[in-house]
C-alpha cells in the first residue's frame, strides 16, 4: 500500500520516515550522523509497536523526545525536515496516535487492532470468500440443499492479512472489518452456574 493509499494517519507517517529510512538515492537518509539514524529508526519501531497493539502512554513521549533529538542533532537538512514531519504528527494526530495506543484503529488499516469477521446471521455458506482466499485462513463447509450438519464459515485471525477479497466477493455482505476489543474493555466472562444434585440418604 502506497503513502497516498493510506487513510490511516499513524501507517502514513511510519511509511514515510521509513522510506527515508530506507531510501539509497540521494532523497534517502545519508547515514552520516547518529541522532537522525538511530532516532528514525527507534520511531519506526515505536510506530510498529503501537501498530501491533502493544502501544503504551510513554511511547508518545519517546517519539516526542525524539523529534527533539533528531531536529537538534541532525546535520541536513532532509533530517531535520523528517524530525519536523514527526513532530507535525505529534502535533496534528495526537487523538488518533493515543486511539492506536487504546487499541483502536478508525481507518482500519493497523493489521492487528482489526479483525475480518463473518456474520453467521448474513452468511449463506456459498464458499466464494473461502475461495478467494489466498491464506486459507477461512474455514466452512459449503451448504448443500435439502441436507445440515455443515460446519459455519468462519476467518482464522492468525493466518488473515486483511487483503479484503473475501468482502468484495461476499454476494450478502457477510464480511466486516471490526476494531479488536481488548481484553481490558471485554465484559469479564460470567460463571456457570450448575444445578447439583445431592443424595437425600
Amino acid at each position: 500500500m502506497s503513502q497516498q493509499e493510506n487513510k490511516c494517519p499513524v501507517m502514513a507517517v511510519k511509511v514515510r520516515l521509513e522510506k527515508f529510512y530506507n531510501d539509497d538515492s540521494k532523497d534517502g537518509m545519508c547515514s552520516k550522523c547518529h541522532p537522525c539514524k538511530l532516532g528514525m529508526y527507534d520511531a519506526i519501531k515505536i510506530f510498529e509497536t503501537i501498530q501491533s497493539g502493544k502501544g503504551a502512554d510513554k511511547h508518545i513521549a519517546q517519539l516526542k523526545r525524539i523529534a527533539v533529538d533528531v531536529k537538534d542533532g541532525g546535520m541536513c537538512k532532509k533530517g531535520k525536515d523528517h524530525a519536523d514531519i514527526l513532530a507535525a504528527f505529534l502535533k496534528d494526530h495526537e487523538a488518533d496516535l493515543a486511539r492506536h495506543i487504546a487499541g483502536v484503529c478508525t481507518s482500519h488499516e493497523c493489521k492487528y487492532l482489526v479483525r475480518y469477521e463473518i456474520n453467521r446471521d448474513l452468511c449463506t455458506m456459498c464458499d466464494k470468500c473461502a475461495a478467494v482466499c489466498k491464506d486459507f485462513a477461512i474455514e466452512g463447509q459449503k451448504l448443500v440443499q435439502g441436507k445440515t450438519g455443515f460446519t459455519p464459515f468462519r476467518i482464522r485471525q492468525k493466518r488473515c492479512t486483511h487483503c479484503g477479497e473475501c468482502i468484495k466477493v461476499c454476494p450478502e455482505n457477510a464480511i466486516s472489518i471490526n476494531e479488536v476489543i481488548t481484553v481490558a474493555d471485554a465484559e469479564p466472562e460470567k460463571p456457570v452456574r450448575h444445578v447439583v444434585g445431592t443424595c437425600p440418604v
